[in-house]
């Protein structure tokens, strides 16, 4: 089974789990007529629900972001800095969803909001080391890159 039709399976169980229902508008045309015709059904879930799906998908955006970061420290070391720079900007750009999200989460929260922010301030360290890195990897370069045209001087000076 492919990967999004396992996803789609999966999300199918989580609503019906948590009640939603569908109306059948597919199938072939001799099934729809033979089912009888449904009004739209509104679906509606819970603001604990909501919560939750809320707060899984701020979950993953954080993971995405520590991925953004283990690019940038590949790309900085390849000297990529453009690259590494963009890969920075976007965890710094979840880390300040994050911290928007957890500044509104509700009372009820409170301790996945104490785990976010944890998790959040993992980020923020974590930007500031790949940050340093990138600063140190340029420093590095414009050295060997002057000692590079020292070198070349040097050269063509004893011709």
């Amino acid at each position: 089974m492919s990967k999004n039709r396992g996803n789609y399976v999966a999300a199918q169980e989580r609503r019906n789990e948590i009640g939603f229902r569908q109306n059948v508008r597919f199938g072939s045309s001799t099934e729809r007529e033979q089912l009888p015709e449904q009004p739209p059904i509104r679906l509606t879930a819970s603001s604990r629900e909501t919560e939750w799906a809320c707060l899984a998908l701020v979950e993953t955006e954080m993971e995405v972001a520590f991925s953004f970061l283990r690019l940038a420290e590949v790309e900085t070391r390849g000297g990529n800095s453009e690259a590494t720079a963009e890969l920075i900007a976007k965890a710094v750009a979840t880390h300040n969803v994050v911290l928007q999200y957890v500044e509104n989460m509700r009372p009820e929260f409170e301790s996945e909001k104490r785990q976010l922010s944890v998790e959040a301030g993992k980020l923020f360290e974590a930007i500031g080391a790949v940050k340093q890195l990138k600063r140190q990897s340029e420093l590095t370069d414009s050295r060997d890159q002057e000692e590079q045209v020292q070198a070349v001087y040097v050269e063509t000076l004893s011709t």
